[in-house]
Order: C-alpha cells, then sequence, then structure tokens
C-alpha cells in the first residue's frame, strides 16, 4: 500500500492502489474514460501480470520488488506536435530521482526514453494520450522501474538494488519521483520547452559519440548530434549527411 507523502501539489496526492492488475496503464485509461480520475493521479500496483513497453514489448517485473505505476495529467493547452516533450519531462523525471539514490552510478536517457545506469535498462516509459482533434486532452505516463529485483540473468537489465547493494524502500523512491515528475511537468506547462530540451540533451545516450545503427538502408555508423522540435533523433552518417528518424525507424546496434 502507498500514501500521498510526496512533496507536491497534485502529482501523487490521489493514489489508485491495485494488488495486482494486468496493466496500470489499461486501468488509468479505465479512469480517464470514466471520468473518475484527477490530475496527477498515481494508479500503481504490486503486481503487474501484463505490463507493456515499447514496440509491443512485455515489461516483466517482479511481485512486491519493483515500481509499477502510472500517472495521469490532464495538459492544459499540449498539442499533437509537442507530444515529445512528455518523454522528456517522463525521462528527466526518473532519470534526476535515480541521481539522487544512486549518486555514483551514470545515469542515461537512451532515445526516446528508456532509462540506463551504465549498459543496463534500469526503467522503461510507455505513454499514451488521448486526443481532441489535435490538442491532448489527457496523457498517461506508464513507468516500470526496477528497484529490489535481481535481474542478474537479464545480461542488458539491471536494477536499483544491483548498482547500489542494498534495498531501497518503494515510498522513498515513489515520492522522489512524484517530486520531479511535478517539477518538469510544470516547466511544460509553464512553457519552458527549450529548457527541457537542453536537459533532456545533457542526459542523452551517445550524444556526439560514434555509435553504430541500422535503418531501412542497412548498418551504419554515425553520430547522434541532437533531436528536432517533434523529437526525432537527428544523426550524422560517416558520409556527413545527417538523418532524421522516428521512433522504430533506426535501432542502436550497439550493445548498451
Amino acid at each position: 500500500m502507498y500514501n500521498n507523502s510526496a512533496n507536491t501539489k497534485f502529482t501523487g496526492k490521489s493514489i489508485h492502489f491495485l494488488p495486482s492488475c494486468h496493466s496500470t496503464n489499461t486501468e488509468a485509461s479505465i479512469l480517464i474514460r470514466s471520468q473518475k480520475a484527477v490530475n496527477g493521479l498515481i494508479v500503481i500496483t504490486n503486481e503487474q501480470t501484463a505490463g507493456r513497453g515499447q514496440q509491443g514489448n512485455i515489461w516483466l517485473s517482479e511481485p512486491n520488488s519493483n515500481l509499477t505505476f502510472s500517472v495521469i495529467f490532464f495538459p492544459d493547452n499540449l498539442f499533437i506536435k509537442d507530444s515529445f516533450y512528455l518523454n522528456m519531462v517522463s525521462s528527466l523525471a526518473i532519470a534526476e530521482a535515480l541521481t539522487f539514490f544512486l549518486p555514483q552510478s551514470s545515469i542515461k536517457v537512451k532515445w526516446p526514453n528508456d532509462i540506463y545506469t551504465g549498459n543496463k535498462k534500469i526503467c522503461g516509459i510507455l505513454i499514451e494520450n488521448t486526443l481532441r482533434g489535435e490538442q491532448i486532452t489527457s496523457a498517461i505516463v506508464g513507468i516500470g522501474l526496477n528497484v529490489n529485483q535481481s535481474v542478474s540473468n537479464l545480461p542488458f537489465a539491471g536494477s536499483m538494488i544491483q548498482e547500489a547493494r542494498h534495498a531501497f524502500n518503494l515510498q522513498e523512491v515513489l515520492d522522489k519521483i512524484c517530486e520531479h515528475l511535478e517539477h518538469f511537468y510544470c516547466m511544460l506547462e509553464q512553457g519552458s520547452k527549450r529548457e527541457l530540451t537542453e536537459r533532456y540533451l545533457l542526459k542523452l545516450f551517445g550524444l556526439n559519440e560514434q555509435l553504430n545503427f541500422t535503418d531501412s538502408t542497412g548498418d551504419f555508423s554515425g553520430y547522434i548530434r541532437g533531436i528536432n522540435e517533434s523529437g526525432q533523433l537527428q544523426i550524422e552518417k560517416d558520409s556527413g549527411t545527417v538523418s532524421t528518424y522516428s521512433f522504430k525507424e533506426v535501432h542502436f546496434l550497439n550493445k548498451i
């Protein structure tokens, strides 16, 4: 069971707890459709049996060991063209919260919003929006964070307990995430898009480093140079040309 102890004005002040559920994003969507959700409501569970990740992947999580939850926001004036800022808000919030608990670790955001400690994925984020015309009327930010789960049998997965060599209080980690989520979300609501972008790039994995990728034309080597206003990834190939990619159009070949 979780409480609303975060030092926030609205994020996490209302909590919908489920001992077990298929997906907190699905439960959050039901609450929105039934008009039972408020801004900042958290849907959280101890056991998610069918958690959903990016590209249709399943997010596996050990019961009672990790944080699996969804946060509902009702943006005042956010449009489809600016939807990537929600990726920035959520990934920055997780990265900053993890920096607080894991000060010695290298925390990076692998585009668009996977969170890595070193070369291991520690957190996945899935954002689902409801639209009215060109405007986003509601956003569900689904977060799966490996906290106290041992994932030594998964070579590219990490957890907080493996990084720090000690267990964490799930409520304390949730509170810190809520505080950072509200901070960055309010920045977005106030129009601080340039600052959000700058801070996101500071955390972006592989920025200006030579990496290997694959796209529809085959494998290539290049440098991540940033993102455009729509959040598309910009990669400079060895030929000097800069290509722009949407989600799923390019894949990292480096084992990170």
